[in-house]
Formats: C-alpha cells, sequence, structure tokens
C-alpha cells in the first residue's frame, strides 16, 4: 500500500475542523478589508503616498498601486469585438533526466493563430528546440528546471514578436501565466542572459504596438489586499490584519460577468527590471456569466495601458474568447495552443528513442537508463 489511509484519515478530519474555523474568521477579515476598499476608492494619492513610503522601508515590499482609477471601477465590455488578429502562445518541456538514456531537454511552444469574423481557417504551429551541450550545461552544471522554463518562456516571446512582424494591427497576443516571470530577482549570471532576451522580446512587440497580455486564471495573489493593508488601523500593530484574504475575493463582489477593473501598477524588486514601457500593470476580470463568476488577473505592460482602445480591444477579445469555452471559461486561443504544445509520454520516448539511434549511427556505444530508473520503471508497469 503506497499510502497510509489510516493514518491520514484523522489528518484529514483535522484539516477540515481548520478550515471550518478559518473560514469564519476569513470572512469577518475580508469584509473589513473590503470596506478599506470603499473608503479609500477615491484617494489615489494618498495610497500611491503610502506605496512610496512603505517601499522605500521595506526594498521587497510586494503590493498593487493603483494608477488613475477608482478602486471600485467596474468597466463594462463593449461586444463584439474589434477585427483583430489573436494569437495564443503556450509552451511545454522536456527537463533533462541525468538517470535517463539520453541527457537533453526540450522547449516546445504551440501558437495558435486566430482571426474572429474574416472566414479565415485558425492556424496551428509548433515549434520544437533541443536543449543540449552549451545550453544544457550554461555555467558548467546541469541547467535547473526553473531555467529551462525561463527559456520556454523567452522562447514564446521571441516567437509571437517575430510573428507580429508579419500581423496587421490591431493584434492581440496572450500567454498563459503572469508576464512578471518571478516574484523575487534572479542575480545567476545564466538566468541574466536569458531574461534580458526576454526583456528584449518585449521591446519588439511594443515596437509594433501589440496588445500582449499574460493570463492568470483563478489567481491566488493578494497585491491589491497588502495596498489595503498599508493604510488599516491594525497596520503598524499586526502587520498583516487581511492574511489569507485573496485579491479574488475582493473583486468576485464587484464585477459583473464581462467588466474589468482598475487597472493597478505592479510594486515589487523583481518589477523594477520592467522599466519605462515595459512596467507592469494589472487588472481583474470576469469572464464568467451571471451565477457563475470566472475571475482572472490579466497582467499587461505600460504601452497597453497608455492606449484606450487596445484595453477596450483587449478586454472584449477575453470575454468573447473565454465564453466560446463553455461552462469552463477561459481563452479559447490559449486552450489550442496548449493543446499543440503539450509533449507527451509517448513523444518523449519517441525523441530518446531518435537521439539513440542517432548516436549508434555514428559510431557511438548504446547508453541506458541508469539502474535506478530502470527499477522505476519495471516498478511502474505493475502499477494503474
Amino acid at each position: 500500500m503506497p499510502v497510509n489511509f489510516l493514518n491520514l484519515k484523522s489528518q484529514i478530519q483535522e484539516l477540515a475542523e481548520t478550515a471550518v474555523s478559518r473560514r469564519s474568521d476569513l470572512l469577518q477579515k475580508r469584509t473589513d478589508c473590503f470596506a478599506l476598499l470603499v473608503k479609500y476608492a477615491q484617494d489615489l494619492v494618498l495610497l500611491q503616498k503610502s506605496v512610496e513610503e512603505a517601499a522605500a522601508q521595506n526594498k521587497g515590499l510586494r503590493c498593487a498601486v493603483p494608477v488613475n482609477e477608482s478602486l471600485t471601477l467596474h468597466n463594462s465590455v463593449v461586444l463584439p469585438a474589434p477585427a483583430c488578429s489573436i494569437l495564443g502562445a503556450d509552451g511545454s518541456q522536456i527537463n533533462p533526466d541525468p538517470h535517463g538514456s539520453a541527457l537533453y531537454g526540450l522547449v516546445n511552444v504551440g501558437v495558435f493563430t486566430i482571426k474572429p469574423g474574416c472566414g479565415l481557417a485558425p492556424e496551428i504551429k509548433t515549434y520544437s528546440k533541443l536543449l543540449f551541450d552549451e545550453d544544457l550545461h550554461p555555467s558548467g552544471g546541469l541547467a535547473s528546471e526553473d531555467l529551462i522554463a525561463l527559456m520556454r518562456d523567452v522562447w514564446e516571446r521571441k516567437i509571437l514578436a517575430e510573428l507580429a512582424q508579419n500581423e496587421s494591427a490591431p493584434l492581440v497576443t496572450l500567454t498563459d501565466g503572469p508576464l512578471e516571470l518571478y516574484h523575487e530577482p534572479r542575480q545567476e549570471k545564466e538566468f541574466e542572459h536569458y531574461f534580458k532576451q526576454y526583456l528584449s522580446a518585449l521591446d519588439d512587440l511594443a515596437l509594433n504596438q501589440v496588445i500582449t497580455a499574460g493570463y492568470v486564471d483563478r489567481p491566488r495573489a493578494d497585491l491589491v489586499v497588502k495596498l489595503l493593508e498599508l493604510v488599516a488601523p491594525e497596520h503598524d500593530s499586526s502587520g498583516r490584519p487581511f492574511a489569507g484574504v485573496t485579491d479574488l475575493q475582493l473583486f468576485e463582489t464587484i464585477l459583473n460577468p464581462g467588466e474589468r477593473s482598475a487597472v493597478f501598477k505592479l510594486q515589487s524588486s523583481s518589477a523594477d527590471a520592467f522599466s519605462n514601457k515595459k512596467a507592469l500593470h494589472f487588472f481583474y476580470i470576469n469572464v464568467g456569466s451571471e451565477g457563475q463568476p470566472a475571475l482572472a488577473r490579466v497582467e499587461v505592460p505600460l504601452w497597453v495601458v497608455e492606449d484606450s482602445q487596445a484595453m477596450t480591444t483587449l478586454q472584449a477579445v477575453l470575454v468573447e474568447q473565454s465564453r466560446l469555452a463553455g461552462t469552463r471559461p477561459y481563452p479559447y486561443p490559449l486552450i489550442r495552443a496548449h493543446e499543440i504544445a503539450v509533449v507527451k509520454m509517448d513523444d518523449h520516448d519517441q525523441i530518446s528513442q531518435m537521439i539513440e539511434s542517432e548516436l549508434l549511427n555514428r559510431g557511438l556505444p548504446p547508453s541506458f537508463n541508469s539502474n535506478k530508473q530502470s527499477h522505476k520503471q519495471h516498478q511502474a508497469r505493475g502499477r494503474m
């Protein structure tokens, strides 16, 4: 038996009891936090100064900063969305396995292009990059999973920037997840190398005035909550008076279907690397329907925020394309991009076999899985 369910039963009961008692506490915190949201909805300058003062004391401060819209704004969507091109991109990866028969990595990016209302069929493209030698050992050691993930994100943006040159405006590009990549700055030399490429790709997108956005489904962030904690009466004494409350819990009571929240700037030590027109901003949006809200956080750079028509187009595209997914709203181009990009186990095995075959053809000795991996695979064959 792989799991001791007898041991877990009492722990699960404890988990449920804790969840019930915590729910009551969170409801009160949420009520108090929402009251502050309403109270300071128009006091944007005061809130901006509060963030500035707090950031001077705490370099790692991570929270929202209001820009020029009321905190309680709920901006209606204008449908149908304007005629435009939409590129959804997603990536997957194979991390190098020291115990496998061949040492390599892979980044796979899928791009789904759709032009609603034009009568043209959607386009599907896949880009696959094998990682070996210098890519796999950037500083002597084996590339980490975080570094491979960064390579994937960089390649997604570089491909979108390249494809954007052949598309007419307005052009919307969507990727899954935040634009920020990391909550904390990464100082390692190899990370800096790829991160510069990431920023360069964003510059290319800005140059072509592409409406680019990162879509975060069911976000757990508390960026606006942390902003409100700076003006909470209990701030100095208790530190995190609204700990456990999320932004989603605040905005789900404000945003009707199709509506977006105010736009906020992201305050964080990591976001400092996104300078000038790349400065990171975000808003919340309800792409659901009446009785079935579906909130997401959307990250956008400053050049999109400054273009009111771009913001209108983006909001309409997100709502319209999410409704195509039916009862589980999510942007359709991202659904398709994920389907295109995902690397299945059969693909993984076939790539390994192709590499092994090519090495044998060139006179190199056959490679084998490590003893540890061989035993794992033998055990897996007996499992459901």
